[in-house]
Parts: structure tokens; sequence; C-alpha cells
């Protein structure tokens, strides 16, 4: 993969950060022309090439896993696109798993040059300028190693794939060996390292977290062991979704994707309807995410026109629903955080008739017992609370807090 498909890359996401909002759309409007002859050549969608985007029928995530043979523009089958996926083999063509729970994991399908775009839009949105001069020790933490990730691995940049079935201890100590100057991992892994640690690491200058919440207070505490404050990549199968700049705000890639905000209804927030207008080997046109998005009430002065959104703290599923009271999964985490503080690890249950409070079995009792009372107090839960020291953690590759058992 050639060093210039990623500068090109990033040159073209620098200059489209510059533009504004109306210019940004008739940017995608560009982009969404140049998409039709993939569409053309893909199955699912090869009926509504050259129409309007609007026009194409939403679909969910659920429909492209049925049959990954319907969705791509390469003339791959079912078959052989799960065959490259479990048996990866040098090729143009890169088959991967996303980190999704088990059960739930997705498929991507990206040639090179799709490749190298994710690499330089990557960069673009991540990095400074200066930071592309010098050279640096990348160090991802994901469920498994992919092309996706390890064509990273070019020229300045340097990369170490860190499982994350590893031992919390264990990492942070080939973290030391490695000598990091980017960080990339999710919120439970860099919890872990945190408790782990014994101090920063000294050639950290750049933290990033993806895969799953991370709230507030979670943040906060991280900063205070790694002396960096981390930043939101939001990612998922469906595409690079949006980054943190500089400032802190997350935006929404709006120079490569046309995201759609379908209302959720009782709340003030949203769930996306995404389009990667890039992505040419498995065309992602109007589909349909399970997160729970809530627009971001601030003005960014970084410069990018992207619109800003508050990082999400769930999904759709995971919002708690009773008569007369519509409860988000960030309401409940900032609830948490606030009563328990971020080092406690819990998840809470709710269902129709109730909500369950899972602690550690050595959990303070009275502690569990105020913070069930409290969490009802503040979140005007119909329902009662209780407290449970049965706490198991997540096996899989991310950590869920809080859920909505609709039985």
């Amino acid at each position: 993969m050639g060093t210039e498909r990623i500068l090109a890359s990033w040159w073209r996401t620098r200059r489209a950060m510059r533009l504004s909002p109306t210019r940004l759309q008739r940017h995608r409007q560009q982009q969404w022309r140049a998409l039709q002859p993939a569409l053309r050549r893909t199955p699912a969608l090869q009926a509504h090439a050259g129409g309007r985007l609007e026009d194409v029928p939403i679909v969910d995530v659920a429909e492209i896993r049925r049959d990954y043979g319907q969705w791509n523009s390469l003339g791959l089958t079912e078959a052989q696109i799960r065959q490259m996926a479990d048996h990866p083999r040098p090729s143009d063509i890169a088959v991967g798993y996303s980190s999704g729970t088990a059960g739930q994991r997705g498929l991507f399908i990206a040639d090179a040059a799709e490749r190298a775009d994710y690499i330089g839009q990557s960069l673009a949105r991540l990095l400074p300028l200066a930071a592309l001069m010098k050279r640096q020790r990348l160090a991802l933490h994901l469920r498994s190693n992919s092309a996706l990730y390890s064509d990273v691995s070019r020229g300045r940049f340097a990369f170490a794939h860190f499982p994350l079935d590893h031992a919390a201890d264990q990492t942070w100590v080939a973290l030391q060996a490695w000598r990091p100057t980017i960080l990339i991992a999710p919120p439970h892994r860099l919890l872990a390292m945190a408790h782990a640690a014994k101090g920063p690491l000294p050639t950290l200058h750049h933290l990033f977290y993806g895969s799953e919440p991370m709230s507030r207070a979670e943040a906060d505490w991280v900063e205070s062991h790694f002396r960096l404050r981390p930043r939101s990549i939001y990612q998922a199968t469906e595409g690079f979704l949006g980054a943190a700049c500089p400032q802190g705000a997350l935006h929404l890639n709006d120079h490569s994707l046309d995201i759609e905000l379908s209302p959720v209804d009782g709340t003030p927030g949203f769930r996306p309807i995404i389009t990667d207008l890039r992505r040419h080997s498995q065309p992602i046109v109007r589909v349909r995410g399970d997160d729970y998005l809530e627009l971001a009430d601030q003005t960014c002065p970084c410069g990018f026109a992207g619109r800003v959104i508050a990082p999400p703290m769930g999904r759709v599923q995971q919002i708690w629903r009773y008569p007369g009271r519509v409860i988000t999964p960030g309401q409940v985490i900032d609830t948490m955080d606030a009563l328990v503080g971020p080092q406690t690890r819990w998840r809470a249950v709710a269902g129709r008739e109730g909500v369950t409070l899972h602690f550690h079995a050595d959990h303070d009792r009275d502690h569990a017992d105020l913070a069930a009372e409290q969490l009802r107090a503040r979140l005007g839960l119909p329902v009662p609370v209780q407290p449970a020291h049965d706490f198991i953690p997540d096996t899989g590759p991310k950590r869920s807090r809080v859920e909505w058992r609709n039985g």
C-alpha cells in the first residue's frame, strides 16, 4: 500500500476539514455521485444506483449480516468472505471481524486503496501535523489484529498489537518495554491499566479510546494516571464515524459520511443512519446503527464544521422505559459515577418490575444500599432498586454497564 495514497487521503481530509457546512454538503453530494458505479456492482443496492440517497431504503445491520455476498461490489460470495476472514492471506482485499460482542461481530471488506484512505483520514482527524513529522510508536489494544490496522506500520509509524485477553499488569509491563507515543484502547482496558500502573508512560503523547463508552468521571480518573486526557474515536463496522478534535469535541466525520439522525422516542437523542461515501468494496448506504446519540450544545473553535455530538454512552436497546419515564444510559452512568466513583465496577440491569445494581462481593453493604436508594431517587424511577453482590466482569471485548431486559 503506497505512502502516496495515505498522504493524498490525509490532504483531502485536511482540506475538507476547512469547508463550511454548506460546502461540506456539496462535497458529500459529489462523493455520492462517485459512489454510483460501486452500487451498480452491489446486488443489494444496484436497483438504487443513479438515484437519490434519500430514496434508498433504510436497512438494519442485521440485514447486511444475513448475507455479505449481497453487500459487496467485488463479486464475492458469503462463503468466500467468511473464508477470507477466518483464514487471512496477503491480498489486496482484506476481510476482518469487528470487535463486537460475541455472536454479534460484523465483517468488513476493504481493498488497499480504502485501507490507505482509512489511515490517511485517521491521521488527519487524530494527530497534529507536527506529529507526522516525527517517528511514532503506536500501541493498539484490539480483540484481534487485521490488515486494516497493521497497514499503519509503514514509514514513520511502528505498530504493535496488544490483545485484550492479556492481564492488565502483563500488558502494562509490555507497554513500558514498547515505549509507545500513541495508545489506543477500549475504556475498560485504560481503567485496568490505570489500576496496574505505577506511574505514567513517559513517552506517551497521544491517548485515545474507542469501542465502548467512557464517562467523564472515568476520563478524569484515567487522565490523573496517564497525565493525558483520553480523546474519543467513534468507530463501528459501518464506518469511521467521528473523532475528538484537539479541543476535545467529538465531531462526526461529515466530510466523508452522510449521517442522518433519526429521533428516538421520549428522549432528546437520535440513532444514526449511516452512509459511508468513500467505501466502495462494501458499500454502506443508509444503514441504521444502534448507538444512542445526542448533539452537543456547543460551537467548537477548532474550525471543522463536522457536527459535534456528546460521546455515545450506550445503545437504544439499553434505554430504560417506564410509563411516563424514559432514562438513557448516559443518565444512569453519570448518576452512578457520582454515587460510587469511577473506580467502582458495577452493572445496572433494569426491567419492568425493578432494577438490580450488581456490585462485587466485597463491596460495602451499607454503601451499596445507599447507592440503590439514591439511584432510584435521583432518576425518579417508578420501580424498586435492589443491590446485589454478585458482579461478574464481562468476558467479551466490550463491557456493558447498563442493560434493559424487556421481558
